[in-house]
């Protein structure tokens, strides 16, 4: 089959989708993207504010993102890269705590000096530490940390932390994924005393913006607001789609399918979570759908304020003190100058929870209600009077969480079933999730999808 001919499917609008769509446009194949949702971006995608955009879910990256820089450059997109001192915080005993420099940690009275000493080491040792993949995903972080840095330095500071982003799976998670997030945000740091993190000017949505046209440009076509009902197989092959009974779900069946039962394309990329790829495709092995299960999700819900004033001086805060219902608080205007959203002042109240939760089902006004108390606890003098506008979103699949010895249970990125490749954030492993890694993933997946294309074609020629 001649390069160009081929049409491949990609299911889902997040950057490793678009990635995907981009990287497969380059390479001359005809790509069709399919988002359920509005808008492209995913997790990153963005909502208006003050005559500018801001993601739905806080985001930045750190100075090892290389991949996403890298598509900033290449998209033409580089002046609008910005790295910009941070701080960070820690809000434990009633108390704000900086959170960056060893001093910081030295200073964090509620532990016994000598627990201080050890969380500093451990912090260190995790940062210096090289190919421990094997070791650190063979313990959990609860284990290894109660060990070397103390009970107390767990029960006061890491513990709540974990519960707070990891509910009741909390003392379960691999020591692999705090090695992996020390590394990042350590070597985010200009010397000891100095974080500094990057930020596209003009928000996230300038990068998905590019993505867009580019896909179009290379003649790709993108389906939004459309949603895949099933996934269609015959014979082991994946080889169709079809599309769910609303408008445009149905206007895309009409023009694709041309009057057959589903529309068909050569190749198929999924990139939605595992438990939704498993609604629409149900030929799948056994011994590959209990891979596919062995990650669960954590769910997350965000609140964001646009207030009058600022909450603290703190950009990025844990909250470590478990009575709070909330796990961190992301003040948008202590990174980005306010003046970029007329001077108002813009903060994520961030938690992470079981979908079960009553707070994922609360709405926008019954969850500030539900935080207010407790943003008092963090400035006494917060006042709803401050909060001019509140934003609400909520995402079922924010956040996988791997069991002990993952790397033996990560799905394929090719499925069982052939043509059909999953790509998604649970194997992004050992690092966590994040945009960096999904445009990392979407270039990976195009190019295993084009080597498999041309190894065929080569053996039918």
């Amino acid at each position: 089959m001649e390069v160009g001919k081929e049409r491949i499917a990609i299911i889902g609008g997040g950057f490793a989708g678009m990635t995907a769509a981009y990287e497969l446009g380059k390479r001359g194949y005809q790509t069709f993207l399919f988002e359920r949702m509005p808008e492209l971006g995913g997790l990153a995608g963005t909502f208006p504010i003050e005559g500018t955009r801001l993601e739905r879910g806080y985001h930045h990256w750190f100075t090892s993102d290389t991949h996403i820089v890298a598509q900033m450059e290449e998209l033409g997109l580089g002046d609008r890269v910005m790295w910009i001192s941070s701080r960070t915080g820690w809000f434990y005993g009633g108390k704000i705590w900086n959170w960056v420099t060893p001093m910081d940690i030295l200073s964090f009275t509620p532990l016994p000096l000598v627990d201080r000493f050890r969380l500093g080491l451990t912090a260190l040792y995790l940062q210096k530490a090289r190919n421990k993949l094997d070791d650190y995903e063979k313990i959990t972080a609860a284990t290894w940390l109660k060990k070397y840095a103390g009970r107390q330095a767990w029960n006061k500071a890491w513990g709540p932390l974990f519960r707070g982003k990891f509910g009741k799976e909390a003392e379960n998670i691999p020591l692999v994924w705090l090695w992996y997030k020390t590394v990042l945000r350590i070597g985010s740091r200009k010397g000891l005393t100095k974080e500094v993190l990057g930020y596209p000017r003009g928000s996230f949505q300038v990068l998905i913006d590019a993505l867009e046209n580019a896909i179009r440009k290379q003649a790709g076509r993108i389906y939004l607001g459309t949603t895949v009902k099933r996934i269609v197989t015959e014979n082991g092959t994946a080889c169709g789609l079809q599309f769910a009974e609303d408008d445009p779900s149905q206007a895309a069946q009409r023009e694709l399918a041309d009057g057959n039962a589903y529309a068909s394309f050569d190749r198929i990329i999924c990139t939605a979570p595992s438990f939704a790829t498993l609604k629409i495709v149900s030929e799948l092995p056994s011994d590959y759908v209990a891979k596919m299960q062995a990650a669960k999700y954590m769910a997350a819900v965000l609140l964001i304020l646009k207030m009058k004033q600022s909450m603290s001086p703190i950009y990025w805060m844990n909250v470590a003190d478990r009575s709070i219902p909330f796990v961190a608080t992301i003040e948008h205007t202590n990174f980005i100058e306010p003046k970029v959203y007329n001077n108002k002042r813009v903060m994520y109240v961030s938690n992470y929870l079981d979908a079960s939760s009553p707070f994922f089902q609360m709405s926008r006004e019954e969850l500030f209600n539900a935080y207010l108390p407790h943003l008092r606890k963090i400035n006494p003098d917060f006042s709803p009077d401050w909060v001019e506008e509140m934003w609400h979103f909520k995402e079922a699949a924010a956040q996988p969480i791997v069991p002990l010895n993952y790397s033996k249970q990560i799905p394929d990125h090719r499925t069982p079933l052939r043509h059909l490749y999953l790509a998604n954030t649970t194997q992004i492993y050992p690092e966590d999730r994040g945009t960096n890694y999904s445009v990392r993933l979407g270039q990976m997946i195009a190019r295993m999808v084009e080597d498999d294309m041309r190894s065929e074609n080569g053996r039918n020629s």
